[in-house]
């Protein structure tokens, strides 16, 4: 800070500044300086940016202290109100109707009415604005004119113009000295504020920044992310040589931070991504936060708030129920985690008396079952009761107090204790509520939806970022450098892509006078013009400059700005190395010793196994996937998707089938019962399997649903039954009845879904499909589908084997028997290739006994080895693939190497 500024503002004058970044780092600054007189206390400096020099010039306004004559009663609006009443006035109006996105609108709208205002541009009237766009705009600056007139408000847009003539008229005292800093122009609004003031005898002194000598160099890297590699190597080396103000500048920073996060993290503190770290001291500061709502504590309270408002997409109730930011989550986080398992069985919206019923869900004995939570249930209930209490509708204030005490009711933002970035971002989120209770004096009253949709477009457009303590490296964008020094500064992304930037015209205003009045970016020529002067300032801000950019973006080939292209280029000096870590580690380690670890502990003979036919069909797979599933009990979560998939109808079929042949009982039956009968039947048995899955997705059968599902049931099963009448004499001796089967010393559970009797006794194992079955899968010493064969071989008697192959224009069974003609579609054991190369139907059974126990004792004795059957092709939907890593060893895996590892 140079001498003149700093005694001027030791004396009291005011500084104003371009930026909040510029504030912070000329207030430390000035602290550093005072250090230097061995000052142990000091005066705050008046430093401030432009906007908040006018609210507080305009609270000296307003303040009930001034005489009568001098006083302004208007109300200042803020700046979430203003864009309310922006977005009731388009809501309101004739023309905006049928907005798809209004807030976004009201947002540009408000921001050409600033730019008519700070530019002095002619307001266009309504009907003669040369498109639709800019008719709108007079319409709605017309109907803002005349509330903010009746209801006695201020605009921010017209702030300055109000101060003019409060100046002019002599209502308001002139200060004394005012320093202007980093402004690379003024508007014409802000020229006019400035030449009133001198003329009133205030002290106007542009500070403009001294040019350093240096020396500035300019590099070619391959992509965006080895730039800020390169970019974040150099700062570690200035930092450790000694720098204290080194900057980076991201042009694209807000698109960018999680990228920049990683590298800076991975450069300057690679121990942040070790457990009980979040809190590393980071020696670079980020100039952009992020949106308030992306910060995980403010997530968790919009969750909250938004099942209140009905429902809660599946995923999201998850994220809720495994936040920390609950009460209770300490100690009923495995519950909340099956909890979430539970939810996600269900559909994909979440209610909160469904979240409720499973919370609190308790076994036969009266017990609490895995995943309840009672602690969280009962939270459940407040929060529920207190729902119930809220009127329709109230005012925002009113909203702000109940969003409030609905989140304490759930114990937001929970029960361990907050350190500092959390706390200072709680802090943050209740004064967007009280923000939110400002809201009353622009709108009438509101329902819970309403204000929740107004919180949450607030906490997406509140750009926030804790405190942190001074540190030497900043990262920032363009425009916020601009003015400050630096020791060594690095700017990244200047490509001709970029830099220049493109023209982006306010589409409300006329493009002809935009471009008249030199607006901002109204033009190609003055983006041009803005992008030199910028360019030159920033390359004239500290001893050492490096400019980069990158020669491809994805399959786009860059070039340099036509700004720096004069530059020479070099080579980095600093390797751009993107993920050095974990690089660094393995080069410092010894080789690592390999051990394989295939084979887990044997299991006793009559060991139950889970997933009964499913392991042997995941053990012929891959064996690793039976041990994760069977043993580990491992899985993918279930996405709930709207709707029935194929395996909802698949199991509601088969809840329509055995209620029908319980009734039905046999083919003699079927054949005798009237055809009404049987229509009554097969109707009674669809209303009662849809009645039975309604329990469990009511937002999925709503009535109409049921209808139609009704209809399209009967008609499949009726025509299914026809075929049926083919077949020879039989008796259904169980439809779906649990039995227990032991093959390889392993003991499962087995529900086969039907076994009929014939008239001779032999029994048919019949396996309901709705999708297109193929029998070649029983096969082999691998089988894809082990199932039937497991069925038969659980049976006395059995002589044939069928799915029954369910579908609308497809219908028929496909199956082997020990002879012809016991079901349309079976074919003998002679007329299947891989089925007569054994010879008969007893050898037959008899191979898939031997392969059936192979399986078993194979899994039984823990063969747990990462080999898929047919490579690739195996894994490709397997769910537990990032368990055994097995694309690590896809370069090595042959496509039907089943037996390699």
């Amino acid at each position: 800070m140079r001498d003149s500024v700093f005694e001027a503002l030791k004396s009291g004058a005011s500084l104003l500044v371009a930026s909040q970044r510029q504030v912070r780092t000329l207030q430390i600054a000035y602290a550093r300086r005072m250090q230097d007189e061995e000052r142990l206390a000091w005066q705050s400096p008046d430093l401030l940016t432009w906007n908040a020099w006018l609210e507080r010039y305009w609270d000296e306004f307003t303040a009930p202290s001034l005489a009568k004559e001098q006083l302004d009663t208007r109300t200042l609006l803020s700046p979430v109100q203003e864009a309310m009443l922006w977005e009731s006035i388009i809501g309101d109006s004739s023309v905006g109707d049928g907005l798809l996105q209004s807030s976004a609108t009201a947002q540009t709208v408000q921001d050409a009415w600033r730019l008519s205002w700070e530019w002095t541009i002619p307001l266009p009237l309504p009907d003669t604005g040369p498109n639709e766009d800019v008719r709108a705009f007079a319409i709605w600056s017309r109907d803002f004119d005349e509330r903010c007139r009746a209801q006695g408000w201020q605009d921010r847009a017209r702030l300055a113009d109000a101060i003019v003539e409060a100046l002019a008229s002599g209502r308001l005292k002139a200060p004394k000295r005012l320093l202007l800093f980093g402004f690379e122009e003024h508007t014409p609004q802000q020229e006019r504020l400035l030449e009133i003031l001198r003329r009133a005898g205030t002290v106007v002194e542009p500070i403009n920044a001294y040019p350093m000598p240096n020396t500035v160099v300019r590099y070619e890297l391959a992509g965006p992310l080895e730039e800020i590699a390169a970019a974040a190597h150099w700062a570690r080396e200035r930092l450790e040589a000694g720098a204290s103000r080194i900057g980076v500048i991201v042009p694209d920073l807000g698109a960018m931070r999680p990228q920049v996060v990683r590298i800076f993290d991975d450069t300057f503190v690679p121990g942040a991504v070790l457990p009980d770290s979040a809190n590393a001291t980071r020696p670079y500061n980020l100039s952009l936060g992020q949106a308030l709502s992306q910060y995980p504590i403010v997530h968790t309270a919009l969750q909250i708030l938004e099942l209140g408002k009905g429902e809660l997409a599946c995923e999201e109730t998850g994220s809720l129920l495994r936040s920390p930011f609950l009460g209770g989550a300490t100690e009923e986080w495995p519950q909340r985690a099956l909890l979430d398992v539970a939810c996600r069985q269900a559909e994909p919206l979440v209610r909160i008396n469904g979240l409720l019923r499973l919370a609190q869900d308790q076994d036969r004995e009266g017990g609490w079952r895995a995943h309840s939570a009672p602690m969280l249930a009962a939270r459940l209930k407040n929060w529920r009761a207190l729902l119930d209490s809220f009127p329709k509708k109230q005012l925002p204030s009113a909203w702000a107090e109940g969003f409030a005490r609905g989140l304490l009711a759930l114990g937001w933002p929970g029960d361990r204790p907050l350190d500092s970035d959390e706390y200072q971002t709680v802090e943050a989120w209740r004064e967007m509520l009280s923000v939110l209770s400002t809201l009353d004096e622009v709108t009438d009253r509101i329902s819970y939806a309403e204000a929740f949709s107004t919180l949450v477009h607030m906490a997406g457009e509140r750009i926030f970022q804790p405190k942190t303590p001074e540190v030497p490296v900043q990262v920032m964008g363009l425009l916020e450098a601009a003015g400050l020094e630096f020791d060594g500064l690095w700017i990244t992304g200047l490509h001709d892509a970029a830099w220049p930037d493109k023209p982006r015209p306010n589409p409300f205003l006329p493009i002809e006078l935009q471009r008249r009045y030199n607006l901002p970016h109204a033009s190609a020529a003055r983006e041009l013009n803005f992008a030199r002067r910028l360019t030159g300032w920033l390359l004239a801000s500290a001893p050492e400059v490096i400019v980069s950019h990158a020669r491809h973006s994805g399959d786009e080939n860059l070039r340099p700005s036509p700004l720096i292209a004069h530059l020479p280029a070099k080579e980095p000096e600093t390797p751009c190395v993107i993920g050095a870590l974990h690089q660094l580690v393995h080069e410092s380690c010894p080789p690592l010793e390999q051990i394989s670890d295939e084979r887990a502990a044997s299991l006793a003979a009559g060991t139950e196994a889970r997933r009964g036919t499913g392991v042997f069909k995941d053990q012929a797979a891959c064996p690793f996937r039976a041990f994760a599933h069977a043993r580990l009990g491992a899985r993918a979560l279930d996405e709930p998707e709207p709707g029935l998939d194929a395996i909802d109808r698949g199991n509601l079929l088969h809840g329509v089938m055995k209620a029908l042949w319980l009734n039905l009982k046999s083919h003699a039956n079927l054949c005798a019962f009237p055809e009404e009968a049987v229509r009554l039947a097969v109707r009674e048995a669809v209303a009662g399997a849809i009645a039975e899955m309604a329990r469990e997705r009511p937002q999925t059968f709503t009535a109409r649903f049921i209808t139609l599902e009704q209809a399209r049931l009967d008609q499949l099963v009726l025509g299914w039954l026809e075929i049926e009448k083919q077949r020879a004499p039989f008796t259904v001796v169980f439809p779906e009845k649990e039995q227990m089967a032991s093959y390889g010393g392993l003991t499962i559970r087995i529900v086969p879904d039907r076994v009929d009797e014939l008239e001779g006794g032999a029994r048919v194992v019949i396996d309901y499909k709705t999708g297109t079955p193929k029998i070649n899968q029983w096969f082999s010493d691998r089988p894809d589908e082990p199932q039937l064969p497991i069925y038969a071989l659980a049976q006395n008697n059995v002589a044939a084997v069928a799915f029954a192959q369910i579908r609308k224009d497809d219908a028929r069974f496909l199956g082997i028997a020990a002879e012809a003609g016991l079901a349309p579609g079976v074919e003998p054991v002679s007329g299947i290739k891989e089925a007569a190369a054994l010879g008969s139907w007893k050898a037959l059974l008899a191979e898939w006994h031997r392969v059936i126990e192979s399986l078993g004792e194979a899994f039984r004795a823990g063969d747990a080895r990462v080999a898929p059957k047919d490579g690739t092709r195996t894994c490709e939907y397997c769910d537990v693939g990032p368990l055994c890593r097995i694309r690590e060893l896809e370069e090595d895996l042959q496509a039907g190497s089943g037996d390699e590892t």
